[in-house]
C-alpha cells in the first residue's frame, strides 16, 4: 500500500510595516529621563562630576581669583600654550564655578536628590503611620516560645503591654494578641542622612551665589570702608552686586599679640571700631575663632605683621609718610617689605626695600646680630634705596619692581632715628614701630543651612547604624485555670542581635505574668524542636 505525503504548508507571510524598533515619543522620552534622573546612582554620578570639576578648578587658574595668571596662560607666557588655553577658554575651565555646565550639573544634582528623597520620605511616613499588624502561625517562627501562667488572658496581655512599653515598642491590641514593632528609625536615619547632603549642597550653592569674601590688611590707626575697591582681594558671589556692600567703616584702634615661652603666638587681638554715617556704632575685639558680626558681615582675624612708620623727605618736601606693611621674611623675628616713594617720573623713581629685625643688636663689625625674640624689643630697620627707572608705574605689587644692579645705598635705623641717603639729598626716618592686622570679611547667607546639614549628618548616622526593624507578638488564650501565652518575633535586620533582645523580652514577660519555667527534660530523652524558616520581611506572618 502506497501512502501519499502532503506538501508542506507555505510559511505565513511576515507582517507588513517597518522593521525598525519603536522610537519613544517626546512624553515617553521625558518619562524615561525622569526615571533615570531620580535614581540614587544618577545623583552619585552627578556628585562625582562636581567633585572632579572642583579638582580641575584647583589645577587651572580661575579668572575671578587670579586674572593675571589667566592672561599669562592665554598669551602663552606661562601654562601649556596659547592653543591649549583657547580650548580651555571655550570649555569654560578658566571659570569653572561660573560656567553654564557647572550650573547645569548643580541643578541636575538638586533635582535628582529631590526626586530620590521625596518618594522615600512618602513611603517612610506611610510605613511609620501604619499600626502593627497581627501575626499568624506564631509557633512556626524560629524565635518563639510558649509560657503557662495563672493569669487570665486579659491580664496576661496587659502585662505584655507594660513589658513592651518599657522597651519603647509601638503596641496595638488585635483580638487576643498584642502586636508590637520597633526600629523604624533605621530607615528614617538613612533618609535624614541623605537629606543632610541635600541641605549641604543647597547651603553651598546659596553661599556661592549670594555670598562674599574679601581680605584687608590694616595698620594701627588705619580704617577701611565696606566697598569693593577697599579690599586687597575680593571674591563676590554671582549675585552679590556692588550695592550689596553695607558701606560701614571699620577702624583698627589697637593690636596686641602674646607669645608662649617658645615664641609661638599664643593669642592676637584686634580692637576695631565700627562706624556708620559718621557715627560710632560699636567697638569690639576680634580674635582667632572670635569674629565680629555686623549687619550680616563677619570680620575674622587671619594674620598680623609689623608696620614701621617711615618718613622720606627730599629737603622740605615729604615724599612718603605712612606705615609700611611688612610680611614674614623667613623667621618669626624677620619681616620684609617695599615702599614706593616716587612713581611719576620714570627716570627718577624711588623705592625703599625694607627689612626689619625685631630683636637685634649691632656687633663689633657694625652688622646686626639677630636674637630669637619676635617681640619688638630691640628693632632694627634696614632700608635699601633704589633709584631710576624701576617700573613702578605698572599695576604690579610694590615688591615686584625692577631692582637693576642693586641698591644705591643702605642704612640701618633704630626707632626715632634718621639717616641721610643719596649724598644727603634724601632723609629716611624710622619714626616708630606698630602692627598691622589681617582681616577677612565674609557674607555667608547659607551658613545656617550648612550648620543644619552638618547636624543632621550626625542625627541621621547614629540611628541608621544602631537601630534595626523588629516585630514581636504576644498571644494569650485560655488554658484551664490560667492562660497559654505564645511569644514570637522576627527581625528584618541584625538577626543575631535580635536573639538576645528576644530572650530578654521573654524573661521579663515570664516574670510579669508569673510563669513557671519549663520542666527539664528527663535523662536520655530528646527535647522536641521543630525549627521553621522565618517569614519574608515584606509581610507579616
Amino acid at each position: 500500500m502506497t501512502g501519499t505525503v502532503s506538501p508542506p504548508k507555505a510559511p505565513a507571510p511576515l507582517p507588513s510595516g517597518s522593521r525598525l524598533p519603536d522610537i519613544p515619543g517626546p512624553l515617553e522620552t521625558l518619562r524615561i529621563a525622569w526615571r533615570r534622573l531620580r535614581r540614587m546612582a544618577t545623583a552619585l554620578q552627578l556628585l562625582f562630576a562636581l567633585a572632579a570639576a572642583s579638582v580641575v578648578a584647583t589645577v587651572i587658574p580661575q579668572e575671578p581669583v587670579t586674572a593675571q595668571s589667566v592672561e599669562q596662560w592665554r598669551s602663552g607666557v606661562t601654562g601649556p600654550g596659547a592653543g591649549v588655553a583657547r580650548v580651555l577658554d571655550e570649555l569654560g575651565l578658566f571659570d569653572v564655578f561660573g560656567s553654564w555646565w557647572f550650573a547645569a550639573l548643580t541643578v541636575g544634582l538638586v533635582v535628582s536628590l529631590t526626586g530620590c528623597l521625596l518618594p522615600r520620605w512618602r513611603a517612610f511616613v506611610r510605613v511609620a503611620r501604619r499600626p502593627p499588624a497581627a501575626g499568624r502561625n506564631l509557633e512556626r517562627l524560629s524565635a518563639s516560645t510558649v509560657l503557662s501562667c495563672p493569669l487570665e488572658p486579659e491580664q496576661a496581655l496587659r502585662a505584655a503591654e507594660r513589658v513592651l512599653g518599657r522597651r519603647r515598642f509601638r503596641r496595638r491590641r488585635v483580638g487576643s494578641q498584642v502586636a508590637a514593632e520597633r526600629g523604624h528609625w533605621r530607615e528614617g536615619g538613612s533618609l535624614v542622612f541623605h537629606t543632610a547632603f541635600y541641605l549641604l549642597l543647597l547651603g553651598a550653592v546659596i553661599g556661592k551665589v549670594f555670598g562674599f569674601a574679601g581680605s584687608i590688611s590694616l595698620a594701627e590707626g588705619g580704617a577701611f570702608a565696606d566697598t569693593r575697591i577697599a579690599y586687597d582681594a575680593a571674591q563676590p558671589g554671582r549675585e552679590f552686586d556692588l550695592g550689596d556692600h553695607r558701606g560701614f567703616v571699620a577702624r583698627l584702634d589697637d593690636f596686641d599679640v602674646s607669645y608662649f615661652p617658645d615664641f609661638t603666638p599664643r593669642d592676637f587681638r584686634s580692637t576695631v571700631t565700627i562706624s556708620e554715617d559718621g557715627q560710632r556704632v560699636r567697638t569690639a575685639d576680634i580674635r582667632v575663632n572670635h569674629p565680629l558680626r555686623y549687619r550680616g558681615m563677619t570680620l575674622y582675624q587671619i594674620g598680623f605683621g609689623m608696620a614701621p612708620h617711615v618718613v622720606v623727605r627730599a629737603g622740605d618736601q615729604v615724599l612718603l609718610d605712612e606705615r609700611v606693611l611688612l610680611a614674614p621674611g623667613g623667621g618669626s623675628n624677620l619681616w620684609a617689605g617695599t615702599a614706593k616713594v616716587k612713581v611719576r617720573d620714570p627716570d627718577s623713581q624711588i623705592a625703599l626695600d625694607l627689612a626689619l629685625a625685631t630683636d637685634a643688636r649691632l656687633g663689633d663689625d657694625g652688622q646686626p646680630v639677630l636674637g630669637p625674640d619676635p617681640r619688638p624689643r630691640n628693632p632694627v630697620l634696614v632700608s635699601s634705596l633704589y633709584f631710576g627707572d624701576l617700573g613702578l608705574e605698572r599695576p604690579v605689587p610694590a615688591a615686584d619692581f625692577d631692582r637693576g644692579d642693586g641698591p644705591v645705598e643702605t642704612a640701618m635705623l633704630r626707632p626715632g632715628k634718621t639717616a641721610k641717603l643719596a649724598q644727603g639729598s634724601l632723609t629716611v626716618e624710622f619714626r616708630d614701630l606698630g602692627y598691622w592686622s589681617g582681616l577677612q570679611v565674609t557674607h555667608a547667607p547659607g551658613r545656617s543651612i550648612l550648620l543644619a546639614g552638618a547636624a543632621l549628618l550626625l542625627v541621621g548616622l547614629i540611628p541608621s547604624l544602631y537601630s534595626y526593624r523588629r516585630r514581636i507578638w504576644v498571644e494569650a488564650t485560655p488554658d484551664g485555670a490560667g492562660s497559654r501565652v505564645t511569644v514570637a518575633g522576627v527581625a528584618l535586620q541584625r538577626k543575631a542581635t535580635f536573639t538576645d533582645e528576644f530572650d530578654a523580652v521573654v524573661s521579663a514577660l515570664r516574670d510579669a505574668v508569673g510563669s513557671r519555667p519549663p520542666p527539664r527534660p528527663e535523662a536520655g530523652s530528646q527535647p522536641y524542636s521543630q525549627p521553621e524558616p522565618a517569614p519574608s520581611p515584606e509581610r507579616s506572618p
